[in-house]
């Protein structure tokens, strides 16, 4: 009974430094893994910028759509009230405030 015991206390700690080693090696792998999921969206991030980018969007709405720039003539300005005769931002006659 005296060998046994310490016998299996240390098998239970080679184990335990065994399953460590290993969440230690997984832990690693998954920072890797981590590190190039960030650059890999950063890389994804600069190719959105680019690839919304007025100077890229604008000659293919203009070819591809037949899209224009507004001009002074196409431009109505609204006053207080606006396109449909409501007051913007107001309240409708009769409504309780917000």
């Amino acid at each position: 009974m005296l060998v046994v015991v310490p016998v299996l206390l240390m098998l239970g700690s080679v184990y335990l430094h065994t399953v460590a080693a290993g969440l230690v090696s997984r832990a690693a792998f998954l920072d890797e893994q981590v590190a190039a999921a960030a650059a890999k969206a950063e890389r994804l991030e600069v190719r959105v910028a680019e690839l919304s980018s007025a100077e890229r969007v604008r000659p293919l709405a203009e070819e591809k759509l037949g899209m224009r720039d507004p001009r002074g003539a196409d431009l109505e300005v609204y006053g207080s009230e606006g396109e449909d005769g409501e007051k913007s931002g107001g309240e409708a006659e009769g409504e309780k405030p917000r």
